[in-house]
């Protein structure tokens, strides 16, 4: 969870104190008092706490509240904002997307408190594997997303296979029978669009999983 919240409201409350100073002590040279002090520490203190629920609902609104990882919404609006940079620095951008197959064989036979653990770990699984500016997001069910910024020519038999191989060894660990389709597409070449990208990329996957 980030401070900004907190931040901005400290910030706040330190500049309408500094005016607030400036006004009354120098420009009406009205007497100092140390009650000054007691009501800035309190006005600290109520905005420390508004920015922090504040930073809650923020981080609420943008996680699954599962894996942690990016939701739905939040995704689509990092996928805009890479897009944007893409085009300023005519780089590509990656859209991946993940299935976990078998799933519901785990839950059928070690039950739902199991398969969450499996979504727990794929998702940590994958954010140890991403580079700092990519975006892990669950997609819903057991499907993931993983935005890739500046994605190179040997993508696909790079990034995308050695993140394969990286999900099969740690599920081989865990659930012998759980491995992972993969499909993606990438931006602008596939489509300009993330609906379009989300699209090209979830054929590419259910064609993986059907071959497997």
């Amino acid at each position: 969870m980030h401070y900004h919240g907190r931040i901005s409201s400290i910030g706040v409350v330190l500049l309408f104190n500094l005016l607030r100073y400036f006004y009354y002590h120098l420009y009406l040279a009205l007497p100092f008092k140390w009650t000054f002090f007691i009501l800035t520490g309190i006005f600290l203190v109520i905005a420390w706490w508004c920015g922090k629920q504040f930073d809650k609902v923020k981080y609420l609104s943008e996680k699954d509240p599962l894996t942690g990882t990016y939701n739905r919404r939040k995704v689509e609006q990092s996928f805009h904002k890479a897009a944007k940079i893409c085009e300023q620095k005519n780089q590509s951008l990656g859209v991946i997307m993940l299935d976990l197959n078998n799933f519901k064989e785990v839950n059928d036979q070690y039950g739902h408190q199991k398969g969450d653990e499996l979504l727990i770990q794929t998702a940590s699984t994958l954010n140890k594997f991403v580079m700092k500016n990519d975006v892990v997001a669950r997609w819903g069910g057991d499907e993931f997303i993983i935005l890739v910024s500046n994605v190179q020519e040997n993508f696909a038999t790079n990034y995308v296979q050695k993140l394969q191989r990286e999900l099969s060894e740690y599920s081989s660990m865990t659930f012998s029978n759980v491995s992972a389709s993969i499909g993606y597409a990438i931006y602008p070449q596939q489509g300009n669009s993330f609906q379009k990208l989300i699209k090209e990329a979830d054929a590419k996957m259910y064609k993986e999983k059907r071959d497997k």
